[in-house]
């Protein structure tokens, strides 16, 4: 029996009742989620905030002074390792 014989038995056998109220419930959830995306966007930042939080202001300053403060013999790489290492202690 071919692929699309056994696909036709399948799909007289569904309820077209029950094929259309999934439609209606399916663009009803799309229908809202559309409507809500700005709150769900929000929520979703905010659970990602609460496991991941942003660096604060402070370290974030004191990292870009001190590439701008760097000595004179020391590359871009190892003043960068020197401002993590001031900003952890």
């Amino acid at each position: 029996m071919s692929s699309t014989a056994s696909l036709v038995q399948v799909a007289s056998a569904v309820p077209y009742s029950l094929v259309f109220s999934m439609t209606i419930y399916l663009a009803l959830i799309g229908g809202i989620a559309l409507f809500f995306r700005p709150l769900l966007v929000g929520i979703g930042r905010a659970l990602y905030l609460t496991v991941r939080p942003r660096r604060s202001k402070s370290p974030v300053a004191a990292s870009a002074t001190a590439l701008e403060r760097k000595p004179a013999g020391i590359n871009t790489v190892e003043a960068a390792e020197m401002s993590l290492m001031n900003i952890r202690h």
